[in-house]
């Protein structure tokens, strides 16, 4: 198991936290960050002794914060084992995308009738993030991942909003985990059909906008796929 932090007081510190964040709140965002940018790959065990030891804390506030990653889906508890992170296979793939498909779509038609400058100037701020090439590719995929968030959160659907956050969760990590997705999501094509969304919200035309991230939708769909059997998938 590799456990990794950035933080700038040396290896195994918790990071600076707000009064409200408790330990293994803290410990939780910390290795959600690694599976989410595959820092931690599918199929790896992680042991509560070893975190514990690493972040300096008693093993409670770590098998709380496993059993929280455990709740999203992101690890699967191994039986006098530890904790494994969740594999990803071609079924996963293809059940989050036809989900998103079901709830982006009508989700961006509703942002489209909230539209205001805010929501598009924010919109606009991403795009300049996802497709600038000297940004580093966490930083890219992420403003891609906000986009799609930003969208749902403005349809005021609290519940398909976090909804959706947990299926953009799985399509980060395959952007970290195979090449091809990477290529795609600088690619011309995608800048479009993001350009083209935000068009058709800026216009408050919540019949195009539905469309157009349907079609959005179904592209990235089969690129996804195409990246999962490709060189370098996770086959």
């Amino acid at each position: 198991m590799k456990i990794q932090t950035t933080t700038p007081s040396g290896p195994g510190s918790m990071p600076p936290s707000g009064e409200r964040e408790s330990a293994s709140e803290r410990v939780r965002r910390l290795i959600r960050t690694q599976i989410l940018t595959a820092q931690l790959r599918p199929g790896e065990i992680v042991l509560e002794a070893e975190l514990a030891q690493y972040y300096g804390l008693s093993k409670t506030p770590v098998r709380e914060a496993l059993q929280m990653l455990t709740v999203e889906g992101l690890v699967t508890v191994l039986p006098r084992k530890g904790y494994m992170v969740r594999t990803l296979g071609i079924n996963d793939v293809r059940e989050v995308m036809e989900l998103r498909l079901i709830l982006e779509p009508p989700l961006l038609a509703s942002a489209a009738l909230n539209t205001s400058n805010e929501l598009v100037s924010e919109l606009r701020a991403l795009l300049g993030e996802q497709f600038n090439q000297e940004l580093s590719l966490e930083t890219r995929v992420h403003a891609a991942r906000e986009f799609h968030l930003t969208c749902a959160r403005a349809s005021y659907n609290d519940r398909a909003a976090t909804l959706v956050r947990i299926l953009t969760d799985e399509i980060n990590r395959l952007h970290h985990l195979m090449p091809m997705v990477e290529d795609h999501i600088s690619s011309s094509t995608e800048q479009a059909a993001h350009e083209a969304i935000l068009d058709s919200i800026a216009r408050g035309d919540a019949g195009a906008a539905e469309s157009l991230m349907r079609e959005h939708l179904v592209e990235s769909n089969a690129a996804m796929i195409a990246a999962f059997y490709g060189p370098g998938s996770l086959q």
